[in-house]
């Protein structure tokens, strides 16, 4: 302690500037780490709150994905001797319109038996109101334009009972009145207070579930354990049903949540990673400054332990400061990624969501500082023992400490060429998953333990056009990158595994959009698209049967084909099933066919006799051409074989393609999602959607888009789940900023004399900020080019893992042309701006001082 606070702490006030940008990486690496994880369980802590403050008393509930509970379990659940209470209940969110307010969530029940599960505290004193609601539920029952909201709801809108709320219905838009308000807190304040309760039955009819509940609600006798009840309940109703305790819901939305969260995840430790390179360069730099001081320390009797410790000392307080300093960065990150990330939850799997405040897990947030902490401490490790090791002797020597041993680099070299080859060795393995990503890790590590050698290479290739360019300038530039050889390359190093990670992730992107396009081109091919919600994928209301038929009486219409697409959970993740004409729909869209013979594989289908998968999900659970498949169904299992593989991306887990006729007698469901509408040759997409508004607009609520409208949907959802590529990009910007500032400002340091005679016999300021200069564009070189490279080998791994492991979806191979041509000018311009600085430092010191330096 008495070495830090008079060796440190001067030192850190002398250099502050470069004491903030030595945390500034721990700042970032922490802050995208607790911010995107934070903002994920926002997420998830908002959609587990509503539903346990829906549940109430609910101790078991029996489910049948999307596809529905029909009401007659109902009877059967309650005849059971282990059940207490039965109450089932719909669940779906409307858009009422009003100003800021977002979306309502309407929870349907049966108000005559549902108090057993749940408690209505209404409030009484509104001298406007009524209490027939609480007096007597079957008046409730007998209004079914009935509803009841909460205080907070009510309060916000100026509405109070007897008032009017209007939203849309399956039937069209109508008006509901308000019975009752609820209290403030307890069930009241789920999904922030936005929460409306009707009755059942007539739900069943405003969101067109026809003869079906969502979920129905279980209360257990005293004495029956959650076992027991859920192995009766299972028993009586088969596979098809689901039972399990209210929080399996959120584990199912955190299983869609999972890919997303384990994205931003890698992203973000991926930073924490990159940041330890700084941190890395920073001490070295410090060691660098100091080694006179460091010799001073050794010759009147510091041991070797006790400098060692003093730098690991530094690197942990700057770990702790800037760690910390990244959590609170972090949080207030999370804030507004809270709102982002649930909106694409909602838009992409139709879930809706309030989370309008941001969860703070203490146990994280010690958790993301200890990592930081330890980060700084291995970072700092090396330049630790190496100023350890400085002799008095040594310490005089100008530039030595920073040159790179010809033992130490052979070493590095051969280890490079061991990681290389082991990871050669891992490709052919790579059906073994550990093996697969240990390949991975290997060719990272060979391109670390490159760095300094291709870094010390690129410099002297970079030393003619340097020089070429301004012959003074740009030889005094590589000469300086050339002679300090460990400098550079920990700076090239960072820039390299954050530029890797952005080409990587932009390949990616390429390619996923890409892969896309093609595929919305052959299947998204109707000339309008008809659905009952906004979002493509929400699932809150359903058309009923027959709505075909009337559209395909609308002038203009040659044909339309209707789908049911539910998720439902195969093989213990939630899949989508698609309900179609499947011989209608073959005969519109050109499906590519990976596995199947592709007329045989329809004709089969459609006559119940096998059914078609998406590729993805083949990938996933390892299906083949011919697999029997046992799909649970309320009504027993249904087991067929495949008969086809086809190319389809509308979900991420997988698609199963069904007859449409065998999904409604195994689902008892023959509601309808989505409309895909055909024209006649020559009539106008905009003048039929104006028809089917004016005929059926009234009566039926129906979004109709046109094809291009459902396919910038799409690409707009597509490109708010790859968004993390452009956060990415401005990572890899503060990486190069920060890297350079830090190389530039060591440089400046080691060849203070240098510059000091440059000036003392003529040179202009001008020339030494274009030496400077020069030589952050040149690291900026360096670090595109090894990035480019590195970055290619990665975005192999990245498909290869996505293909495997995450989606299933088999993307080419695409360089990301695109995304490359932005980061070239991005960094070299970073870089240029990040040489100001220590430019105007060179310029500036005074002459005199410059020539004493040694």
């Amino acid at each position: 302690m008495i070495l830090f606070r008079l060796i440190t702490w001067p030192y850190v006030r002398k250099h502050l500037l470069r004491s903030v940008l030595t945390t500034a990486g721990i700042v970032l690496g922490v802050a995208l780490l607790v911010g995107m994880h934070s903002a994920n369980q926002s997420v998830l802590g908002g959609f587990n709150q509503t539903v346990d403050r829906i549940a109430g008393k609910t101790q078991l509930q029996v489910s049948a994905g999307d596809t529905g509970v029909a009401e007659e379990v109902l009877e059967r659940v309650e005849a059971l001797p282990q059940v207490r209470a039965a109450a089932p209940d719909i669940e779906a969110s409307v858009d009422t319109n009003l100003k800021d307010q977002g979306k309502l969530l309407i929870l349907a029940v049966d108000m005559t038996g549902d108090r057993s599960l749940r408690d209505y505290d209404f409030d009484n004193g509104d001298p406007t109101g009524s209490n027939d609601v609480i007096d007597d539920p079957l008046i409730f029952l007998a209004q079914p334009d009935s509803l009841i909201v909460t205080r907070e709801f009510a309060d916000r809108n100026g509405l109070h009972t007897g008032g009017k709320i209007a939203f849309g219905t399956m039937e069209g838009p109508r008006q509901f009145t308000i019975r009752g308000i609820l209290k403030a807190g307890g069930m009241a304040s789920a999904f922030g207070g936005n929460l409306a309760i009707m009755d059942i039955y007539a739900a069943e009819a405003v969101f067109g579930r026809g003869r079906h509940f969502d979920r129905i609600d279980i209360g257990l006798r005293e004495g029956v354990s959650l076992p027991e009840g859920t192995a009766a309940l299972q028993k009586a109703l088969g596979p098809g049903f689901t039972v399990e305790p209210p929080s399996g819901r959120g584990r199912q939305f955190e299983s869609l949540l999972a890919i997303y969260t384990l994205v931003t995840g890698v992203s973000s430790f991926f930073a924490l990673f990159i940041g330890m390179f700084i941190i890395y360069n920073s001490f070295s730099i410090a060691v660098t400054q100091r080694r006179s001081e460091i010799g001073i320390l050794r010759a009147l009797g510091a041991t070797r332990s006790q400098i060692r410790t003093l730098f690991l000392a530094e690197s942990a307080v700057a770990g702790l400061i800037g760690s910390s300093v990244g959590a609170v960065a972090g949080l207030a990150f999370a804030r507004s990624l809270t709102q982002v990330t649930s909106n694409l939850m909602d838009q992409l799997f139709g879930v809706p969501n309030n989370a309008s405040k941001v969860l703070v897990d203490p146990q994280f947030l010690l958790m993301a500082i200890a990592v930081g902490v330890a980060m700084s401490m291995i970072a700092a490790f090396i330049p630790a023992r190496n100023a350890a090791r400085v002799e008095p002797i040594q310490a005089l020597q100008k530039g030595r400490y920073q040159v790179l041993g010809v033992g130490e680099n052979r070493i590095r070299r051969i280890a490079a060429l061991a990681a290389t080859i082991a990871a050669l060795v891992c490709l052919p393995l790579g059906g073994n998953r550990t093996i697969f990503y240990l390949g991975n890790l290997l060719t990272l590590l060979a391109g670390l333990l490159l760095a300094p050698t291709l870094s010390l290479a690129l410099a002297r290739l970079l030393r003619r056009p340097l020089k070429w360019i301004r012959p003074i300038e740009g030889a005094l530039a590589a000469d300086s990158l050339i002679q300090a050889p460990r400098r550079t390359s920990a700076t090239a190093a960072a820039l390299m595994l954050s530029l890797a990670l952005v080409v990587a992730q932009g390949g990616v992107a390429r390619a996923s959009i890409d892969s896309i396009t093609q595929w919305m081109n052959a299947a998204m091919n109707p000339d309008l698209i008809i659905t009952q919600s906004a979002t493509l994928a929400s699932r809150d209301f359903r058309f009923p049967p027959g709505v075909d038929e009337e559209l395909r009486k609308v002038p203009g219409v040659d044909e339309v084909v209707p789908a049911r697409t539910p998720r439902i959970q195969f093989r213990g993740q939630p899949v989508m099933l698609v309900g179609i004409d499947l011989l209608r729909d073959a005969g519109r869209v050109h499906h590519r066919v990976i596995a199947g013979d592709p007329v045989a594989m329809w004709r089969l289908a459609a006559e119940e006799k096998g059914l078609i998968v998406a590729d993805n999900l083949a990938n996933l659970q390892k299906i083949s051409l011919g697999d029997l498949l046992e799909i649970p169904t309320p009504t027993g299992p249904l087991r067929l074989p495949v008969v086809g593989i086809i190319q389809d991306l509308s979900n991420q887990l997988g698609t199963i393609f069904i007859e449409r006729k065998t999904y409604a007698r195994y689902f008892q469901d023959d509601t309808i999602d989505v409309f895909r509408v055909y024209l006649k040759p020559g009539v106008s997409p905009e003048e039929t959607r104006r028809l089917i508004n004016a005929s059926l607009g009234d009566r039926r609520r129906m979004f109709i888009m046109l094809n291009r409208e459902v396919k910038d949907y799409v690409m707009k959802a597509v490109d708010a789940w790859l968004g993390m590529s452009y956060i990415q990009v401005v990572v890899a910007m503060f990486v190069a900023l920060l890297g350079i500032v830090n190389t530039l400002t060591v440089s400046i340091s080691d060849r203070r004399r240098e510059l000091g005679v440059l000036r003392a016999v003529g040179g202009l300021r001008a020339q030494i900020r274009g030496t400077v200069w020069m030589e952050a564009v040149a690291i900026g070189i360096i670090g595109l080019v090894l990035g480019i490279v590195v970055g290619m080998i990665v975005l192999y791994y990245e498909i290869q893992a996505i293909a495997h492991d995450f989606s299933g979806i088999p993307l080419p191979y695409q360089f990301p042309t695109g995304i490359v041509g932005i980061l070239v000018p991005l960094i070299l311009g970073a870089a240029l701006v990040s040489a100001i600085w220590p430019a105007e430092t060179a310029v500036r010191s005074s002459l005199v001082e410059a020539l004493e330096y040694e």
